[in-house]
């Protein structure tokens, strides 16, 4: 058990102002209730007057070799950042699992977004071409701004562990399936993982449904689960996907998730819908 660490969250807001926008570290806790509690608490400035005032930062927990790993960026003032993603996609080489050459293969992959060993945030695929056996092939390359390396051969594994935890749980749905509109297969194998797994995390319900291909409806409930701190369960995500779908079939107040109108200057303008939540461009 690692000893107990007293962050200087002083220190911490310092350089998470300096990164603009850039995740720091901003301390390991040996408990994963401790760390998670000071992820809910940065953002609201809650007893850590360091982080003053509310919804200055933004902050999340994550497992660590040593613990729980807390993260914190600085938001305010600046252009509003990308959430953070539910899932990580890389295209890696699998040169199989013998100890002979087997020769190379090109699979995409979706994995964590964070760092297996720190929890802070993956880096940014770049293509990188490389020529074997008289081919050329493209896969991914990327740096953790951590500092950790991730090698093929882990990610890999991490993927099949991933891709069997979602297998099999939609292995298990029975023939009546959730009736929440066109999220009704997310939320139905949501409910199979939540029957399989005690304690399911929105977070790890979120990557598990990227994993599984229903994309948008990770993304959704990422997008609620950073709004509300991160307190949200599985449960509160398969609540929160009915609600959303619903949602949407009885908007009225869209076009295909844009609320169109005109200005007082008489330009047209299109925001999106903040009931809907689709993926769409706001333009003016």
């Amino acid at each position: 058990m690692p000893a107990p660490i007293t962050p200087k969250h002083r220190e911490v807001a310092q350089r998470a102002r300096e990164a603009r926008g850039g995740w720091v570290l901003a301390a390991v806790y040996p408990s994963a209730d401790s760390g998670q509690s000071a992820a809910r608490r940065i953002p609201r400035a809650e007893r850590m007057p360091a982080y003053h005032p509310p919804g200055t930062y933004e902050a999340y927990d994550a497992r660590h070799d040593d613990g729980t790993a807390v993260w914190v960026r600085y938001t305010a003032g600046l252009p509003k950042p990308a959430p953070r993603p539910p899932a990580a996609t890389y295209r890696v080489c699998d040169r199989g699992t013998s100890r002979s050459y087997e020769g190379v293969r090109i699979v995409a992959v979706t994995v964590s977004p964070d760092c297996p060993r720190c929890g802070g945030p993956r880096g940014s695929a770049v293509p990188y071409r490389f020529h074997e056996d008289g081919e050329w092939y493209v896969v991914d390359k990327w740096k953790n701004g951590c500092g950790h390396t991730d090698m093929y051969d882990g990610v890999l594994t991490e993927a099949r562990e991933l891709a069997q935890i979602a297998a099999e749980a939609a292995f298990t749905l029975g023939e009546e399936a959730a009736e929440a509109g066109e999220f009704s297969q997310a939320v139905t194998l949501l409910r199979a993982l939540e029957r399989k797994q005690r304690f399911l995390t929105a977070r790890r319900s979120a990557l598990l449904l990227a994993v599984a291909g229903h994309n948008e409806a990770a993304r959704r409930v990422e997008e609620e689960r950073t709004s509300t701190s991160g307190r949200m369960s599985a449960r509160d995500a398969d609540q929160f996907l009915v609600g959303l779908a619903a949602a949407r079939a009885s908007c009225t107040d869209c076009d295909d998730g844009l609320i169109n109108y005109r200005a007082r200057d008489g330009e047209f303008v299109s925001l999106r819908c903040r009931r809907c939540r689709r993926d769409v461009v706001p333009h003016a």
